[in-house]
């Protein structure tokens, strides 16, 4: 698929920062990735012995950052316009420079 035919499956958020999804796809890649975190952190958490429990959750919280790290970098990928901090749908940078111009 060329790049003017990407599809976006996220849009910029109207408030914070971030993206939400817009379509199927997005809803099923963020519900996917929501409910794999947990089934494969509780497992894990669980089998952690007395002598692993530190090694395995150093383990483990490198994965989950690694994990969203990731999957950010997907949805940025994916998403139609610039992650920004907005309010109302506009970046906050233009309200600072309307302020600075006052």
């Amino acid at each position: 698929m060329s790049k003017e035919q990407e599809e976006f499956w996220f849009k910029p958020k109207r408030h914070g920062y971030g993206a939400v999804p817009t379509n199927w796809k997005g809803v099923l890649a963020t519900s996917a990735f929501a409910i794999l975190l947990p089934l494969v952190s509780v497992p894990w958490l669980l089998s952690l012995s007395q002598e692993t429990r530190l090694p395995g959750f150093i383990v483990w919280a490198l994965a989950m950052l690694y994990a969203v790290w990731n999957f950010t970098k997907f949805a940025k990928r994916k998403t139609d316009g610039e992650w920004l901090w907005r309010h109302n749908g506009k970046p906050y940078r233009d309200m600072l420079d309307e302020k600075a111009e006052e």
